[in-house]
């Protein structure tokens, strides 16, 4: 226990030791070399892949291929840089070819820019002139929509104005109540299997003696 709070300590000191702007990975570690096999692998053969015929000679031709263009881009390389293969040795004269060789670059980089900068004008045009579309497709179908709304607000406004005239308000409530009184609704009654209504026996208007029976 004394043994690892030690080694813990350690580690935490050595740590502390590592500046910042030391960078440091952790690393998994593999097997030694000096470990042995496994002896669970000591005798297991790995299995050796089969390749197609026709796959291979695919193969082969693009890495031949690739070896060729990269030795020619590398001898291509070393006989424009090496001094060896300079025409000439007077610096003078290089720092000439240099100079053309760096206007003839910086010309091409010019042209290439320029080509760019066309492009992305004639795209940033046709965003730009994709997003208004859209913007104006949007808002005409916001127009409609309001529209629509309104027009539905409308309509409940004005069954509403037609259903005001039923109203009971404070100068037509005595008119109300005298017509409630004269004209009273007995929802106590029944119909027979042929359709006949049964009124109740409530059924009566004020002042009438007569009241209406059931009928037989």
């Amino acid at each position: 226990m004394l043994s690892l709070t030690h080694s813990l300590r350690s580690l935490a000191i050595a740590g502390e030791a590592i500046p910042s702007n030391y960078k440091y990975q952790a690393v998994r570690w593999r097997k030694p070399r000096w470990v042995p096999k496994a002896k669970s692998k000591i005798f297991k053969v790995p299995e050796r892949p089969v390749i197609p015929e026709e796959e291979k000679l695919e193969l082969m031709r693009l890495y031949n291929n690739y070896r060729t263009k990269v030795k020619s881009l590398r001898s291509y390389l070393v006989a424009k840089h090496c001094t060896k293969f300079q025409a000439s040795e007077d610096p003078e004269e290089q720092r000439r070819l240099f100079e053309e060789d760096l206007q003839h670059c910086i010309k091409m980089n010019n042209e290439w820019n320029e080509k760019q900068r066309i492009f992305r004008e004639q795209a940033m045009t046709e965003e730009l002139e994709a997003n208004l579309s859209y913007a104006r497709k949007r808002l005409e179908d916001e127009l409609i929509k309001q529209e629509e709304k309104i027009k539905a607000i409308e309509e409940i406004v004005q069954k509403q104005k037609e259903a005001a005239k039923n109203f009971i308000l404070p100068e037509n409530i005595d008119e109300a109540i005298d017509k409630a009184l004269e004209n009273p609704v007995d929802y106590n009654f029944a119909i027979t299997l042929n359709g006949e209504k049964i009124i109740g026996y409530y059924n009566h208007k004020v002042g009438d003696k007569n009241e209406n029976v059931v009928k037989q």
